[in-house]
C-alpha cells in the first residue's frame, strides 16, 4: 500500500471513509455512516494534534463516537484522555463488559464487531471485525514472528493455538491490521501458527544437544520464507526461539 518503511506514519485508505495511520503504533478511524469510530490510540501523548488534525482532513467534521482500544498497554491508549475529552466513549475489556460473543456499533455505513479474545497476549485482547471491508483488527495477538505471550507452558501453547484457529475462521479477511507494523493477511497467521509448531519441535531438540543460547539459536534459524517479515531477522525470531528455550530449560515444555 506504500513504498515507505513501516517506521514511517502514513495515512493508508483502505476503502471510502476507512484510514489506518500505520507505523510502528498503528490506528485506524473509520466512516460508520453518521459518526465516526476510532481503533486503538498509539504510545505518544505528543501526537495528539497530528492524529486529530488528520481526522478532520480524511473524515471531515464527521464526530468520532466511540474508541475502541484492542488491549489497554500504554502503546494502544495513550491518545484515550484526548478522546475523552472531546466526548468520546472509551470502549476496553478493563473499563466494560465485553459479551463473549462480541459487542456491534452499528452504523448506517458499516458495522464493527469487537469480540474478546483475551489470555494470549493479556487478559483484554479484542480483535475487531468490520465484514463490509473483509478487515480484522487483531491488535498484539499477531506481532510478525513474536510470541505474543509473556510466560510460556503447555497451557499456553494450547491457547495461542486455539485463538489463532479462532482468527483463521475469519478467512474473509482480505487485510489483517496488526498493533504494530506492516498490514497483512490470514496467509501471515496461518504461516505463524506453522512456524510456532515448528519452534516446539526445534528448540526442544537443540536444548537437549546441549550448549549456550547461542548454540541453540544456530541449531534454529531462521525460516527463509520469513526473512521479508518487519524486524523478524533483527530480533523477533532469536526471541522467539529465547522464550521457548527459557520454557524448556524450565521444565514447563519439552
Amino acid at each position: 500500500m506504500s513504498d515507505l518503511p513501516p517506521e514511517v506514519a502514513k495515512i493508508l485508505t483502505i476503502d471510502g471513509g476507512f484510514h489506518v495511520r500505520q507505523a510502528v503504533d498503528n490506528m485506524a478511524w473509520i466512516d460508520m455512516g453518521e459518526w465516526a469510530l476510532v481503533v486503538d490510540a498509539l504510545e505518544q501523548p505528543e501526537l495528539e494534534d497530528e492524529v486529530f488534525d488528520a481526522i478532520l482532513a480524511t473524515l471531515g467534521d464527521r464526530p468520532v463516537r466511540y474508541l475502541l482500544n484492542t488491549h489497554t498497554h500504554r502503546d494502544h491508549t495513550a491518545l484515550n484522555d484526548a478522546f475523552a475529552r472531546r466526548g468520546v466513549e472509551i470502549v476496553n475489556a478493563r473499563r466494560c463488559e465485553i459479551p463473549p460473543d462480541g459487542r456491534t456499533f452499528e452504523g448506517a455505513r458499516r458495522s464493527a464487531l469487537m469480540i474478546p479474545m483475551g489470555g494470549c497476549h493479556t487478559a483484554e485482547d479484542c480483535v475487531i471485525r468490520i465484514p463490509q471491508d473483509r478487515v480484522l483488527f487483531v491488535g498484539d495477538l499477531f506481532g510478525w514472528g513474536l510470541i505474543p505471550c509473556g510466560r510460556l507452558d503447555r497451557k499456553m501453547v494450547t491457547r495461542l493455538v486455539t485463538t489463532y484457529e479462532r482468527l483463521i475462521q475469519f478467512d474473509d479477511a482480505s487485510v489483517v491490521i496488526p498493533g504494530h507494523g506492516p498490514l497483512c493477511t490470514t496467509g501471515e497467521l496461518k504461516r505463524w501458527v506453522d512456524y510456532f509448531q515448528w519452534l516446539l519441535e526445534e528448540v526442544p531438540r537443540a536444548c537437549r544437544a546441549g550448549g549456550s543460547e547461542k548454540d541453540i539459536a544456530a541449531r534454529v534459524p531462521p525460516p527463509a520464507d520469513m526473512s521479508g517479515w518487519w524486524r523478524f531477522l533483527d530480533w523477533k525470531h532469536a526471541d522467539s526461539v529465547a522464550k521457548v528455550a527459557e520454557a524448556v530449560r524450565a521444565g514447563r515444555l519439552k
